[in-house]
């Protein structure tokens, strides 16, 4: 496996054969995501930032292998169900860059350089972070780059959906990272929105222009999370977790409801879990309906398809108590065949 080493403030290997685009774009997003990650915990990484950037997701499963010296089916496995990922043992980052490439922005290596800062910003008390803590802050920083506006949109409105039907997650069945891992499914995807807006208002009330690093000092005194918490606000953590779901239910118009999330997808949001909508979508060249489940959590997101003409269309969706309608339009060209 050959690699191109990118000059930078982190170290950063490329496989070698990709064009000189990708080249450009991981260099000036690695360049503007350690800064950032930096700023949050105020504290600099003590070694530069190893990253690897892969080509296929086939290089992405041998580089598993070879680098990180895990077995064939580890590594398939790791492959198959991730497109970056942080290694805590060696410090290492694997992103697979065709898996993110076309995202609008790229925030799969900040998720993962904020993993590696918070090794050191825990340090030797990382016993006393919880996993949704770490995660979440992780997720947040996601929605955090600028031009991702949208994931904070997602976040906020699928936690605000998940306590509309009261189905948040337990903050304390979420603090060992073995229970973390052990929910997958709808639960694998909302456990990440609902612990990003749990940090989100964590920073909120802890205050100050780096409140992560005013939270990690004390865990590296030795306080955990809720004697951080009361000592930096003056408020019981209990009462934080018991205010939660009120908090991210209040954050956003009552639902059920439809809203735009980019300019060509909508999310709905507040419905009852596991019932049945139907969702019409009417454009210039005429209008279908379909039925959509909804999630376990009441919401979920779809969209206009690439290939669909480019035009107005009106996003309708339909139950037993009323119709909730949105407008966006497509500027992208579509492909003739596709008639709808």
């Amino acid at each position: 496996m050959e690699f191109a080493l990118l000059s930078g403030l982190g170290d950063v290997r490329i496989e070698a054969g990709l064009p000189r685009e990708d080249y450009e774009r991981v260099a000036s997003t690695v360049a503007a995501d350690i800064p950032a990650v930096e700023r949050e915990f105020d504290r600099t990484f003590t070694t530069r930032p190893v990253i690897y950037v892969f080509g296929s997701v086939e290089s992405y499963s041998e580089g598993f292998v070879r680098i990180f010296g895990y077995s064939h089916a580890t590594a398939t496995f790791v492959a198959e169900n991730s497109v970056s990922f942080f290694e805590p043992s060696l410090r290492l980052i694997a992103v697979n860059w065709p898996a993110i490439r076309d995202r609008r922005p790229v925030a799969a290596i900040r998720h993962e350089l904020t993993h590696l800062l918070t090794l050191d910003a825990c340090s030797p008390r990382c016993d006393l972070v919880p996993a949704w803590l770490n995660e979440g802050q992780a997720r947040l920083a996601e929605a955090l780059i600028p031009g991702g506006e949208w994931r904070m949109l997602r976040v906020r409105y699928e936690a605000a959906s998940m306590a509309a039907t009261g189905t948040v997650l337990p903050l304390g069945s979420l603090v060992s990272q073995v229970s973390w891992n052990a929910l997958t499914d709808w639960a694998g995807y909302f456990k990440y929105q609902e612990s990003a807006r749990a940090v989100e208002l964590l920073r909120d009330d802890v205050g100050g222009s780096a409140p992560i690093a005013r939270i990690y000092e004390r865990l590296r005194r030795g306080q955990n999370l809720a004697q951080a918490y009361a000592a930096l606000t003056d408020r019981s953590f209990d009462d934080f977790a018991a205010g939660l779901p009120g908090r991210m239910r209040g954050a956003v118009p009552a639902g059920p409801g439809l809203i735009l999330v980019t300019p060509t997808s909508y999310l709905v949001y507040g419905f009852p879990p596991g019932s049945t909508i139907t969702i019409t979508v009417s454009g210039p060249r005429g209008s279908e309906s379909s039925p959509m489940v909804i999630s376990p959590f009441g919401s979920n997101v779809d969209g206009i398809a690439p290939t669909r003409t480019r035009g107005g269309y009106t996003i309708s969706a339909q139950t037993e108590s009323g119709v909730f309608t949105v407008k966006l339009r497509k500027d992208e060209a579509g492909i003739p065949t596709d008639v709808r």
